[in-house]
């Protein structure tokens, strides 16, 4: 039997329990990042957190998938853009002010899966190949050939992530939404 009282607690919690993860990976970062302070931090055991996420980095690709949700969700009511025209728009609602501190754990946690792929390979299957497969659905169904799809959605997935940080580095809202609004223009040509 059980005697971890906290463990039965949360045992039908689970979304509870993610949601104070997430809101603890927010504030304090991935790196550095240990099982035990982090599950004192949220009122539960270390077996708790190992019951329900396995390891760090399952926790961690978890808390990307609810950052993710969360950036889609407040970004309108379609999760993505429906057609080219729409990225500047779809820029503006997922950058604001609100959402940079996701933006900038999705980048840390980038980093550490870049350094070790075996350990985050759910993670980086879902920010490099589903936006790159979303891309190239939007860029189809706005008339580019499909066999020139793949090259030009890296290219705009590397944009947009390239100036979403260089926003978070230098914060000049201005010049990076214009730089992105020039950018989808210069795609729309091609």
């Amino acid at each position: 039997m059980d005697t971890d009282g906290r463990r039965l607690r949360y045992q039908h919690r689970r979304p509870e329990l993610l949601d104070a993860v997430v809101d603890y990976v927010l504030a304090h970062g991935v790196s550095g990042l240990a099982m035990r302070p982090l599950a004192a931090a949220v009122g539960v055991s270390h077996g708790t957190l190992l019951h329900h996420f396995g390891s760090k980095e399952n926790l961690v690709t978890e808390v990307i998938d609810v950052l993710r949700q969360r950036l889609s969700e407040a970004a309108g009511s379609t999760s993505e853009p429906a057609r080219l025209a729409d990225l500047t728009d779809w820029w503006r609602r997922s950058t604001t002010e609100e959402r940079l501190p996701v933006y900038r754990l999705l980048f840390e946690v980038f980093a550490h899966a870049v350094r070790e792929p075996a350990q985050y390979e759910r993670f980086l299957r879902q920010v490099v190949h589903d936006s790159l497969a979303l891309m190239e659905n939007l860029l189809i169904a706005d008339g580019c050939a499909p066999e020139r799809a793949p090259l030009v959605a890296s290219i705009v997935v590397a944009q947009a992530r390239g100036l979403q940080l260089d926003l978070l580095a230098t914060g000049d809202r201005e010049r990076v939404d214009a730089a992105f609004a020039l950018f989808v223009d210069l795609i729309d040509r091609i």
